[in-house]
């Protein structure tokens, strides 16, 4: 296994994806918070997350923002909901050949998703680049929304033209809690970002995540 190249304390430091059987397990699994308040906005949700590897599907991603009534005026898949109240999960799944690209999923809470891959801003949508696709289901509750993301392995080895993700594999990652909406702006993340003006789209500051 590929862990035995960490030490314990770097293994600590990173996200540890569990593998699960069952939808339902995801509740168990460690949670990150996107609590980096960035770019001196006043308007800050609490949000956080959950990830896995689901057996025989691929990756999932719940995440949740403490909001009441979320601004979400889109409903078609790769609308900018950036300018609703969104959350993001951005992925990169070689770290040893980063011009290939990384994935961006960006959700509002009527389950409309934005799907990309990519360079930094050079972006295409993935359904102009392979038939598979990721699934968004989102939720509204009295004081919060939540989204599931599933990303189906083929779609990570189609792009990447990689194997199946496996106990001990890296990947990078961040998640973010945005809106553009001048009304609610604002701007977290997961792993921190030095930049001076808004920016999720810098892989440099994504963190690490590695497969149990």
């Amino acid at each position: 296994m590929e862990l035995l190249n960490f030490n314990k304390k770097e293994l600590i430091c990173i996200y540890q994806v569990k593998t699960i059987k069952r939808i339902e397990e995801l509740n168990h699994c460690a949670r990150f918070q996107i609590n980096h308040h960035l770019w001196e906005k006043e308007y800050k949700p609490i949000a956080f997350g959950q990830m896995a590897v689901l057996s025989d599907y691929g990756i999932v991603v719940s995440m949740t923002a403490m909001e009441l009534n979320p601004l979400c005026r889109f409903y078609k898949d790769d609308d900018p909901v950036y300018k609703d109240s969104a959350m993001e999960a951005f992925l990169n799944f070689d770290l040893d050949h980063p011009e290939k690209g990384y994935l961006n999923f960006e959700m509002n809470a009527n389950g409309a998703m934005l799907s990309e891959f990519g360079i930094n801003r050079n972006r295409k949508k993935i359904k102009d680049l392979i038939s598979y696709s990721a699934v968004c289901e989102a939720n509204i509750y009295d004081s919060r929304w939540q989204v599931l993301l599933k990303i189906p392995m083929s779609l990570i080895c189609e792009l990447y033209k990689s194997e199946p993700l496996k106990s001990g594999d890296v990947f990078s990652c961040n998640f973010y809690k945005i809106s553009e909406d001048p009304l609610i702006e604002h701007y977290a993340s997961y792993a921190p970002i030095k930049s001076k003006i808004p920016n999720f789209h810098l892989p440099v500051f994504f963190d690490k995540a590695v497969i149990l």
